[in-house]
């Protein structure tokens, strides 16, 4: 392997294919009904019903919002993983947000290395 090769392979692995919570933010309208999967650490949640709305916050505080069914909720500043829809409109219990994530799964993660490389 060839040291461009071996840096472009690094590179790859090392910013990742899915959008981080920082892009889903700056431009929400691209990402929009598209299956996402982002990590961050908890910041806030709000209890319902059946349903948690969690902030998630990235290394750099940049946040996102995320309905998690209740049986899956985090605990606050723990980090996870969380996948599904981007949507333009969510209801969550009896508010309305905009611009969050539909979480179908999330599960526990570590804490992300050289968080703040790029």
């Amino acid at each position: 392997m060839s040291g461009r090769t071996a840096t472009l392979l690094m590179v790859a692995l090392i910013t990742g294919c899915s959008p981080k919570i920082t892009n889903l933010t700056a431009n929400p309208k691209h990402y929009y009904e598209e299956q996402v999967e982002v990590v961050g650490r908890v910041s806030r949640m709000h209890v319902f019903t059946d349903e948690v709305l969690v902030e998630l916050a990235d290394p750099r505080e940049h946040r996102i919002l995320v309905r998690v069914p209740a049986k899956d909720k985090p605990k606050i500043d723990q980090w996870v993983e969380v996948r599904g829809p981007f949507v333009a409109e969510l209801r969550v219990g009896d508010r309305v947000v905009y611009d969050a994530i539909a979480a179908e799964e999330i599960d526990g993660h570590r804490k992300p290395w050289f968080s703040n490389l790029f």
